[in-house]
């Protein structure tokens, strides 16, 4: 890891070379045995720092407590004047990648001198290190090995991603780290899932929307519409003239004919101004509909690619801003249509029986009225009947679908299961931790998240937290050994000052035996007086009169 200063002439600040083994960043300010925390040398900057180069999107947190959000000024100012960038060199399959990346404002990313945009230089790492294309992306699989970023109070074993992360991608990621199921299955069971999942929520939004229980109610409201409906046509034939029907037969047909094509275009638009309702009603109680920093971190790479915009970023904003009234607009102008549109055929519909009365005879003229009102109410529950039916059609359709996509999930799954390597996992991991413990820990699969966390014997405290992490990292080294698997042997830590002595010492064992490489930062107090660790371990020496950018 090179840091350094200037874009053209580089003053170098930093130039720490790494080893297999221990790669030690160190403390080493005297008198911090009373200070668990350090006294912000930054030795957990330099671990963010790696992280950084391996694609962590946002650079501020290097000058940012994670706690508190307070910003060190003085540092942010320096690193934006003085032009700061780091450069991290990895060795993948004996080639040599240097990725740099420039900590300033508007500062780009580098991957062996050639410019890329975010996006495009996190993926590069997935096919460079990983050899794939998402899904998983990079950054969820190198969060297995950079570990900098939990906190001691939300710290879990095996999920290490945002709290947003779903079980589907979780299950996507360890398919692929432990090799459970190809690729290409793996990515196919992660699309299923979430097509399962967005097709459930329709389903549920219809539940929502036309408030039912479930398909028997539904049913069972259709068959009280339906015979309200029968009712209703029986009350109106009652009232027909028959003697004057039978004579007025062809006219009569003609007529109703073209009152029931009218009804039918009249659900057809009510159903469609529903939709248009609710659509509407969603985009309103949204709020602009996008995110200006994601908007305004695309306007820097363009203007960086493409070099002066004569749009200003405002100008995005306001055009943006103006395509959410375009499709408000769009829908309004729609919902005004489909109104007018009711309204005529309301009124078409109207004019036809009052112009046809003499000739269908429906009714006496004494009891006019009260055909009126039954009519009305026939037509009324029509289109409620039109309406339910619709809905059942909707409902059955996204069932069958929901059918077909879990059982090609659950063959798929089926599939898989014969590529189960956790039991090769579990050999080491078991032994390790029998090593430390006394106990022996293990992963099992679950039904939601992919894996579980257990152990033969008693359960152990939430203080062993750190170190059933760091056994979990070098288990899986060793795995990768045995599997012959292409994957970093790298991993980062912060915060070991919680792993006794006799814990830490049995981890560098394990670590030295299995060739892996542990880059970790600690106070040089809890460490000086370890036999097993070496000053030449010790890659990296930070102090309060040394501090990581020496300003």
């Amino acid at each position: 890891m090179i840091i350094a200063e200037g874009i053209g002439d580089k003053t170098e600040i930093r130039n720490v070379k790494f080893k297999k083994g221990l790669n030690v960043v160190a403390d080493v300010t005297e008198g911090n045995e009373d200070d668990n925390q350090g006294n912000n040398v930054g030795k957990t900057t330099f671990l963010k720092l790696i992280d950084i180069c391996l694609g962590a999107r946002d650079k501020k947190y290097i000058w940012t407590d994670n706690d508190t959000g307070s910003q060190t000024t003085s540092l942010k100012n320096y690193i934006n004047e003085k032009k700061v960038f780091a450069e991290l060199e990895i060795l993948i399959r004996n080639i040599s990648y240097k990725l740099k990346v420039e900590l300033f404002d508007r500062g780009k990313r580098y991957i062996n001198g050639k410019h890329y945009t975010y996006d495009n230089y996190v993926d590069e790492l997935n096919a460079i290190i990983f050899n794939i294309e998402k899904p998983p992306t990079f950054r969820q699989l190198i969060g297995k090995f950079v570990r900098i970023k939990q906190k001691e109070d939300t710290f879990t074993f095996l999920k290490y991603l945002h709290q947003n992360t779903t079980n589907a991608e979780y299950k996507n990621i360890y398919d692929f780290l432990f090799k459970l199921s190809s690729h290409e299955d793996s990515e196919r069971k992660l699309n299923l899932y979430n097509e399962i999942e967005q097709i459930q929520k329709d389903i549920n939004q219809i539940i929502k929307i036309h408030k039912f229980s479930n398909i028997d109610d539904l049913k069972e409201r259709i068959r009280i519409v339906q015979n309200t409906v029968h009712e209703l046509e029986q009350k109106v034939k009652t009232m027909i003239d028959v003697n004057e029907y039978e004579r007025s037969l062809e006219n009569i047909s003609n007529i109703k004919n073209q009152i029931n094509t009218i009804s039918d275009s009249i659900e057809s638009l009510l159903f469609k101004r529903s939709k248009i309702e609710k659509i509407l009603s969603k985009e309103e109680s949204k709020d602009n509909g996008f995110d200006e920093d994601v908007l305004l971190e695309f306007y820097n790479d363009v203007e960086r690619s493409l070099g002066n915009i004569p749009k200003d970023f405002n100008d995005l904003v306001d055009f943006n801003n103006s395509i959410r009234q375009n499709k408000l607009s769009y829908y309004r102008t729609r919902l005004q249509r489909v109104n007018d549109d009711l309204k005529e055929m309301f009124k078409l519909r109207e004019n036809i029986v009052n112009q046809n009365k003499n000739v269908i005879s429906l009714i006496n003229q004494e009891n006019f009225n009260e055909f009126e009102t039954i009519h009305r109410e026939l037509i009324e529950q029509s289109e409620q009947l039109g309406l339910l039916s619709k809905v059942q059609e909707l409902y059955n359709d996204l069932i069958d679908q929901l059918k077909e996509k879990e059982k090609d999930f659950q063959e798929i799954n089926e599939k898989s299961n014969s590529l189960d390597n956790i039991s090769k996992f579990n050999e080491y991991l078991t032994r390790y931790s029998f090593e430390i413990f006394g106990q022996r820990l293990y992963l099992t699969r679950e039904n939601t998240f992919p894996l579980k966390l257990s152990n033969v014997d008693d359960g152990l405290g939430t203080g062993y937290r750190k170190t059933i992490t760091l056994l979990l990292d070098i288990a899986y080294v060793s795995f990768l050994n045995e599997m012959d698997l292409d994957y970093p042997k790298v991993f980062v830590h912060d915060v070991l000052e919680t792993v006794d002595e006799h814990n830490l010492n049995k981890i560098v064992d394990f670590i030295n035996e299995n060739g892996s490489q542990f880059i970790f930062a600690i106070l040089n107090e809890k460490i000086e007086n370890y036999s097993f660790i070496d000053e030449d371990d010790k890659v990296l020496r930070l102090s309060k009169d040394n501090k990581l950018f020496k300003i």
